[in-house]
C-alpha cells in the first residue's frame, strides 16, 4: 500500500488530515480537508515546514478505498492569500456544473471555482469572501443549498485562539448568511445561529464552538457543530459534536436534549472526534459521518462511521469505530455535459454511467419523472426545462420487476428567463 491509497478501516486516509468535508459527485466520493503538509503531486506529500500552503483532495468509488487526487489549490496562486500562514477547513458546493471551493486563509474565507471537483481551482473573487475582522474568527465555512435553490454560508468559530485576549468585544455566536446564485456574493444580513455557552469570565475549553454543518431530512434542518478542544485528552474538555434542529435554514435553532451526538472513545484510541461532513447514499435513509479524531497525540486523521436517526427524528448518538465504513460502491453517476446557467428553452445535456449494464433509466426533477432511456448502451440524455428557476435532477434505474436498484446523486442548475 502506498501513501496515496488506503484500504478499509479507520482512519481512511493514511496521512495527517483534519476538518473534512465530504461529497458524492458523479460516480465518486470526495474528501477535502485541512492538511498539515501539502501534496506537490499525487505521490509526493511534503512537510508543513515547506510553507507550501494549500489543499489536496482524496476520492473513492466505494467509501473504503481512497486515492489521492493531489493538490487542487495553492495559496501561491491566490494573490491575496500569498504568505498567509494557515490553510484550514475547506468545503465544496456544486451548482451549474461548476464546483465552488470555500476555504480559510488564516482568519479569512475565500472562494475558488473549477469545472472539476479535483480542480485546479482558481480565485473566484480576487479578494476574500469574508475579510479579516477583529471581533470574530472568519473560519470554517460550510455551504448548504436548499431545495428552492437558495444557498447559505454557515461559518465562524468562537473565540479563536487569536481572539481570546479580546473577550470584551468578541462576538459570541456562529453565523449564517445567504449567498447569491453566483455562489460568490453574500446577500442580506449576517445572522446568528449557535451561541457559546460561555461558562466563566475567562474562556473554558467548552466555550469554544466551530465547524457548522447542515443537512435537511424530512423537512427538518439539522445544524451540527463542534465544541471543546480537539487537542485535549480530557473527556470533560475534549472535542465533540452537538446538534440543533429548525424548520428553516435560518433558525430559530432548538438544541437537542440528547447531545453530544459524537464523543470520544479513548479505550479504542479515538479522542476528540468532530469537525465533520455527512454523505447520504442517494435514494436511501443511509448517512455516513466523515470526521477527524486523534489517538491522544493531537495528530488528527479522518474516519467514517454510520450516522443514524431515531424514530422521532432525533440523531442517535454515534459510536465511533476503527472498523470504518461499509462497502458502498457508486452504482449510478450523473453529471452535466456543459456548465450553466442555461437559457429558458435551451436543451440541457446530461451524461450518466452505471457500474453494470442497465436496460431502463428514468430522470427526475424532485419526484417528477422528466425523461427516460430504454435500451442498454446509451449514456447521454437531453432535456429542455419548461420554465426558469432552480432544478435538481437525479437518475434512477430499476430491475425487470420495476423495483428501484440505484439512484444517482443530484446535479443542480439554474435556468434563466
Amino acid at each position: 500500500m502506498t501513501e496515496t491509497e488506503r484500504k478499509a478501516g479507520n482512519p481512511v486516509i493514511p496521512v495527517y488530515a483534519a476538518d473534512p468535508d465530504a461529497h458524492l459527485i458523479g460516480d465518486r466520493y470526495y474528501i477535502y480537508a485541512t492538511n498539515a503538509g501539502f501534496y506537490e503531486s499525487k505521490n509526493s506529500f511534503t512537510s508543513g515546514e515547506s510553507r507550501q500552503h494549500g489543499f489536496a483532495a482524496w476520492s473513492s468509488s466505494d467509501l473504503q478505498n481512497w486515492t489521492s487526487e493531489g493538490p487542487i489549490l495553492r495559496f501561491a496562486d491566490i494573490e491575496w492569500a500569498k504568505g498567509l500562514p494557515h490553510a484550514w477547513a475547506p468545503c465544496l458546493a456544486e451548482r451549474n456544473g461548476k464546483y465552488y471551493f470555500y476555504f480559510c486563509a488564516d482568519s479569512r474565507i475565500g472562494v475558488a471555482v473549477s469545472d472539476s471537483p479535483t480542480g485546479p481551482f482558481v480565485d473566484a473573487k480576487g479578494e476574500p469572501l469574508i475579510a479579516y475582522r477583529d471581533d470574530l474568527s472568519a473560519i470554517d465555512p460550510m455551504v448548504f443549498i436548499d431545495d428552492d435553490g437558495q444557498a447559505y454560508l454557515y461559518w465562524g468559530a468562537v473565540p479563536g485562539y487569536w481572539l481570546e485576549d479580546q473577550i470584551e468585544y468578541v462576538r459570541m455566536h456562529l453565523s449564517v448568511q445567504k449567498l447569491a446564485p453566483d455562489m460568490v456574493t453574500l446577500v442580506g444580513e449576517e445572522m446568528p445561529t449557535i451561541f457559546t455557552r460561555r461558562l466563566r469570565d475567562d474562556w473554558h475549553d467548552l466555550d469554544h464552538i466551530e465547524a457548522s454543518h447542515v443537512i435537511k431530512r424530512n423537512g427538518t434542518y439539522y445544524l451540527m457543530w463542534s465544541e471543546g478542544s480537539f487537542q485535549s485528552p480530557d473527556l470533560q474538555k475534549s472535542y465533540r459534536v452537538n446538534y440543533a434542529t429548525a424548520k428553516s435554514p435560518l433558525g430559530p435553532w432548538h438544541h437537542a436534549n440528547n447531545n453530544p451526538m459524537l464523543h470520544s472513545r479513548p479505550e479504542i484510541g479515538i479522542v476528540g472526534p468532530g469537525h465533520h461532513g455527512v454523505i447520504q447514499i442517494p435514494g436511501t435513509d443511509e448517512y455516513w459521518c466523515v470526521y477527524h479524531y486523534h489517538p491522544g497525540d493531537a495528530d488528527r486523521r479522518i474516519a467514517i462511521d454510520r450516522l443514524t436517526f431515531n424514530e422521532d427524528g432525533t440523531i442517535a448518538p454515534m459510536v465511533p469505530t476503527l472498523e470504518g465504513p461499509a462497502h458502498r460502491p457508486v452504482a449510478l453517476g450523473l453529471r452535466l455535459e456543459k456548465t450553466g446557467p442555461f437559457e429558458k428553452g435551451q436543451p440541457v445535456e446530461f451524461r450518466f454511467n452505471a457500474s453494470e449494464p442497465v436496460p431502463f433509466v428514468q430522470f427526475f426533477s424532485g419526484e417528477t419523472v422528466v425523461g427516460s432511456i430504454h435500451g442498454q448502451g446509451e449514456n447521454s440524455w437531453s432535456w429542455s426545462p419548461p420554465a426558469e428557476g432552480f432544478y435538481r435532477i437525479h437518475a434512477r434505474y430499476s430491475d425487470q420487476f420495476g423495483d428501484q436498484v440505484a439512484q444517482s446523486a443530484t446535479v443542480s442548475f439554474d435556468v434563466l428567463p
